[in-house]
């Protein structure tokens, strides 16, 4: 997300000298994309002066919104990360064989978990976490990459492909098969080839379709 610096005459104002809603809008944009920005560079450093001097919005403005920096950081995060979880749509109709699917969203998920951008933010929030535990907390709790991955899971279990169970639980698990080792490895010594990320990920999701396809045993169980 870009972070378009916007200077203060070029607001729009409607009647009473107020912003449009529109520009309104433009300016919190501006705001959200500088301080997510400022945060990966800065991390709890960057400070409400800064992010209104680089995004060209008003102190007054910002506080009118948010009740302090952390409430800021907090909204800052979850609209860059709707963003890039918006980029992992499941518009199309998802592959019909649950292997060939699960490994194609996994892909997209590489690409989106290993971009430089993703890497550099990964190590920012991990280094201040310990500094502000309710941004560490309210990050966790409300991940969006775990929701959109519950809707992927659930369309296979609704063709009775899979089990679900735990849904948040299953998804996380799918999260860490397919991110865990490939981010580490791409945030110490560089992301891995196609052939071996590849590689990688296929025995990630047999070993996840151990846990939890459905097998014919299974469907003569339940029929009992």
């Amino acid at each position: 997300m870009s972070d378009e610096r916007l200077e203060a005459g070029a607001f729009k104002r409607g009647p009473g000298g107020r912003p449009t809603r529109e520009e309104a809008e433009r300016r919190h944009r501006a705001l959200l994309a500088t301080t997510f920005r400022l945060f990966r560079e800065l991390g709890w450093d960057a400070s409400i002066d800064e992010i209104s001097r680089q995004s060209g919005v008003a102190k007054t403005f910002i506080y009118a919104r948010y009740a302090d920096k952390t409430a800021l950081f907090v909204a800052a995060i979850e609209r860059s990360m709707a963003d890039a979880v918006g980029t992992l749509t499941l518009d199309e109709p998802l592959p019909e064989n649950v292997e060939e699917g699960l490994v194609a969203f996994g892909k997209r998920l590489l690409d989106l978990t290993l971009h430089p951008d993703a890497l550099a933010f990964r190590r920012r929030f991990f280094a201040e976490a310990h500094r502000f535990p309710e941004l560490a907390k309210a990050f966790f709790d409300r991940n969006q990459l775990v929701t959109l991955i519950i809707r992927m899971l659930s369309t296979y279990a609704d063709r009775g492909a899979i089990r679900l169970g735990d849904a948040r639980m299953t998804a996380e698990h799918y999260a860490i098969l397919v991110i865990g080792i490939p981010r580490n490895l791409a945030m110490l010594v560089g992301r891995e080839p196609p052939t071996e990320e590849e590689r990688r990920l296929r025995a990630a999701m047999t070993l996840f379709l151990d846990g939890c396809r459905v097998r014919d045993d299974d469907h003569e169980r339940s029929s009992r």
